[in-house]
C-alpha cells in the first residue's frame, strides 16, 4: 500500500508530532505500508512562509493531486479542505475546547480549529490517541464513533530504557547539576512551565526546561531566565532526550491539556518518576504509575514534587510502576491497527465529498 503523507512534521522536527510520524512510517514498513513525503516548493522557507505553503497544498492540492498514492494521511491535526478520489485519513491528537488568552492566540486557535474539523469532514477515518482525546473529537466536531479509531502511541524500547550506558558523554555538554527536576517539552502557557518554576524554587531543587518556544512563551522565557535554580536548554538534540530522562530525579509534566502526552511514558520507560496533572488524557495514560496533580498552581505542584523528592521508598515505588506501565505502549500494536484502518478504507473505496 502507498500511503501519501503531508511533509510538514515528516521533514522538520517539531516534537511530538514528528515523533509520531517517523516512528509511525518505519514500523508500517514492515507490513507493507510505505511512505511518500508530499513536499510544496516551500518546504525550506520559515516561519510563516512555511506554515502558509503547506496550508495552501495540505487543503488542496495534495487531495486534487494524490498521484499514485491509495491513501492520503495528515498526521498532524490538519490537512485537507476539500475530498479526494482516495481516502484520507486524519490522526487528530487532541482538541482543548477552553478559551485561551491573548488576542494571536485566540485567533490562532479559531483559525486550527476550523481547520481540523473541515478535516474530520472529509476524512474516511480519524484516529486519535486516547479515550479522551476521541470524546473530545466527538463533542468538538461532531465526528460519529464509527469513523472514530483510539490507537495509542507505541514507545521505543530502543530509546526510553532505564539503562545509561553511554549517556555521560551525551550530557557533559550540558552541566547538569546530581539532582535535578526536569520538564521537557514546548513552552506552550498551558504546560504551567511558570508555576513548575515558582514550585521548584519553593523547594530549592534545581529545575532544567528542555524544549521549543511556542505561540504566547515569551513571558514563560522570560520567567526561566530570571530565575537563577532553573536551567533552559531550549531545543535538545533528539539523542539527548532519553539521556535527560534517565538523568533527572523527577519528571514533571504538568500540563494543562494534552491528548496523549509521551513525555510522561518515555519518562516512565526511562525508570524516572513522574509527577504530572490530572487533566485530559494524563491519567488515562499515566495510569497508577504516577503523581497526578489536581492543582496546577505553585503550591499544588510543590506539593506533588516533595511527595516524591522527600521519600526514597515513593520514588522506588513509582519507578516500579512506570516501568511496567510504559512496558504496556507498543509501537508494533500501534502499527497494525494504523494498517488495518488504511486496509479497510483502502478497500472499501472510502473516500468523502
Amino acid at each position: 500500500m502507498r500511503v501519501a503523507v503531508s511533509g510538514k512534521v515528516l521533514r522538520r522536527n517539531v516534537g511530538g508530532n514528528t515523533s509520531y510520524t517517523q516512528t509511525l512510517y518505519t514500523w508500517l514498513a514492515p507490513l507493507g505500508v510505505s511512505c511518500e513525503a508530499l513536499v510544496p516548493p516551500g518546504d525550506g522557507l520559515g516561519g510563516a512562509g512555511r506554515q502558509l505553503a503547506y496550508a495552501l497544498a495540505d487543503g488542496l492540492l495534495w487531495p486534487a493531486r494524490p498521484g499514485q498514492a491509495d491513501l492520503l494521511h495528515f498526521p498532524a491535526d490538519t490537512g485537507a479542505l476539500i475530498g479526494s478520489r482516495v481516502p484520507i485519513v486524519a490522526t487528530v491528537h487532541g482538541v482543548e475546547d477552553a478559551p485561551v488568552p491573548g488576542l494571536a492566540r485566540a485567533l490562532w486557535k479559531r483559525t486550527w480549529t476550523a481547520r481540523v474539523g473541515r478535516l474530520t469532514r472529509v476524512a474516511g477515518a480519524v484516529i486519535t490517541v486516547s479515550r479522551h482525546s476521541a470524546g473530545e473529537i466527538g463533542r468538538v466536531f461532531g465526528v460519529p464513533a464509527a469513523r472514530l479509531h483510539v490507537i495509542p502511541h507505541g514507545l521505543d524500547a530502543t530509546r526510553f530504557h532505564p539503562r545509561d550506558d553511554g549517556d555521560a558523554a551525551t550530557l557533559e555538554p550540558f552541566g547538569l547539576p546530581g539532582r535535578f527536576v526536569l520538564y521537557l517539552g514546548n513552552l506552550d502557557p498551558r504546560k504551567n512551565v511558570t508555576a513548575l518554576t515558582e514550585a521548584t524554587a519553593r523547594l530549592g531543587v534545581p529545575l532544567v526546561v528542555a524544549g521549543g518556544g511556542f505561540l504566547g512563551s515569551g513571558p514563560v522565557e522570560r520567567v526561566l531566565a530570571e530565575a537563577p535554580h532553573a536551567r533552559y536548554l531550549g531545543q535538545v538534540p533528539r539523542e539527548a532526550v532519553a539521556p535527560l530522562m534517565r538523568a533527572a530525579t523527577v519528571f514533571a509534566f504538568p500540563s494543562g491539556h494534552e491528548g496523549f502526552g509521551m513525555p510522561v511514558l518515555e519518562a516512565m520507560a526511562c525508570g524516572t518518576p513522574v509527577v504530572t496533572s490530572d487533566r485530559a488524557a494524563l491519567p488515562e495514560v499515566a495510569g497508577e504509575a504516577a503523581v497526578l496533580v489536581s492543582a496546577l498552581d505553585a503550591p499544588g505542584i510543590a506539593a506533588g514534587l516533595r511527595s516524591v523528592l522527600s521519600d526514597d521508598s515513593a520514588a522506588a515505588e513509582l519507578r516500579a510502576r512506570g516501568l511496567a506501565r510504559a512496558a504496556l505502549f507498543s509501537w508494533e500494536e500501534s502499527a497494525r491497527r494504523h494498517a488495518e484502518v488504511f486496509a479497510s478504507l483502502v478497500e472499501g473505496g472510502g473516500t468523502r465529498a
